[in-house]
């Protein structure tokens, strides 16, 4: 893999292009609700009385990024463990709180964050704000959990990650490129760090990260923002605080990279896999919206360049795709190829620069056009759904 200098230069015919305004979305902000109650909890809620449902999303702020050499795996692990009960409740109240009205529940982990998600009609909102103040501290670590759990995480590994060749190659070349910084470990995890987890440990990261300094709790749906922001406070606002959020990790962009990481061996089929990989800003950062724009013509649309011309064109590589990771600190476009073994590494990423040079001429006024208007279209896709507006 290499990573090279930006690829904002292919973006120059941008820059003089306003980004799509959702201008439409303007009056759903004006009714956010926003409150930061005294132990350090961000509610954020917004009315949405035309719904038929309440979305609640509970973002904590912790990821595989926030883990340290004991940690190795937590974040994901807790993904889990989150649904195990507590004193006062059973690990089966929250699934049967959605059955019975008819909801659903569901969680993942990122690199920055693990999000708890429920959507629900209205009548099982109450209920469903109680258990979720009763987990966020009060929560069940047992050693028979811990381990029912690791079993489930790990056959997870097993099933995502270690029978997936391309997968394997992307997780281990995410170490080599960006080595110490934190986001080189990926959010799933391995094998060996679930089996390394002690209870212990366990508990230790749990009052780290689990308390309500360190959580931002979204609501969306048919509620009254006073009396909902009532009910939090009544449920969470006694909650103990806690250290708050960790500190930010560098950006993507102010990273040093190796130009060149030589080899990655993998018992792959018979195919070589190369990779190219660009750090972009995060969002909100200057650039941002130009780069998005950017990524939604290489990356977003019914048909991807890079393959089209690598592919199709050439005939060079047998496989090619492109995607992006989203991070809070940045973002990464990965552009990667599979080529018949015979062929000589030098040979494979020349061929590969030689498809990027052509994505210029894939940046046309045509193709700015129909870029935004995904990109605007998702932004009003979103705006229907009130699980997409919590997000």
């Amino acid at each position: 893999m290499r990573a090279r200098r930006s690829l904002l230069a292919l973006a120059a015919v941008l820059l003089s292009c306003a980004a799509a305004q959702a201008g439409g979305l303007d009056e759903l902000r004006a009714r956010l609700v926003a409150r930061t109650l005294d132990n350090g909890l961000h509610v954020t809620v917004l009315p949405l009385p035309e719904s038929p449902v309440v979305a609640t999303q509970m973002w904590v702020h912790v990821g595989s990024a926030n883990e340290d050499a004991h940690s190795r795996g937590f974040a994901h692990l807790f993904e889990h463990l989150m649904f195990g009960g507590t004193a006062e409740h059973s690990k089966k109240d929250y699934w049967l709180l959605h059955e019975i009205h008819g909801g659903d529940d569901n969680a993942y982990t990122a690199f920055d964050e693990t999000v708890y998600v429920s959507t629900i009609p209205p009548e099982g909102h109450d209920e469903l704000l109680a258990l979720e103040a009763d987990r966020l501290v009060n929560l069940k670590l047992t050693e028979e959990n811990l381990a029912n759990e690791k079993r489930i995480v790990t056959e997870e590994l097993r099933l995502r990650t270690e029978n997936d060749p391309l997968a394997r190659v992307l997780h281990r070349a995410f170490k080599e490129v960006l080595g110490e910084h934190p986001y080189g470990p990926t959010p799933i995890g391995t094998k060996e760090d679930i089996a390394r987890a002690d209870l212990d440990e366990c508990r230790r990261f749990y009052r780290r990260f689990y308390n309500p300094s360190n959580v931002h709790l979204v609501i969306v749906g048919p509620v009254d923002p006073q009396r909902t922001l009532a009910r939090v406070e009544e449920l969470f606002g006694r909650l103990p605080g806690g250290e708050g959020p960790p500190p930010d990790v560098p950006r993507l962009v102010d990273w040093h990279y190796p130009e060149e990481v030589v080899e990655l061996t993998d018992d792959l089929p018979p195919a070589e896999i190369a990779i190219l990989a660009w750090p972009l800003p995060a969002p909100g950062d200057p650039d941002a919206e130009v780069v998005e724009t950017l990524l939604a013509m290489l990356s977003g649309g019914p048909v991807d360049p890079f393959a089209e011309i690598i592919v199709r064109q050439q005939r060079h590589a047998v496989y090619s795709e492109s995607f992006v990771y989203e991070f809070r600190r940045g973002r990464a476009l990965i552009l990667d190829g599979a080529f018949l073994p015979y062929h000589r590494k030098k040979t494979e990423f020349r061929w590969m620069g030689e498809a990027v040079a052509k994505l210029r001429a894939y940046l046309t006024e045509e193709k700015l056009s129909a870029a935004k208007k995904r990109l605007l279209l998702g932004e009003y896709g979103r705006a229907y759904s009130p699980e997409g507006l919590a997000a």
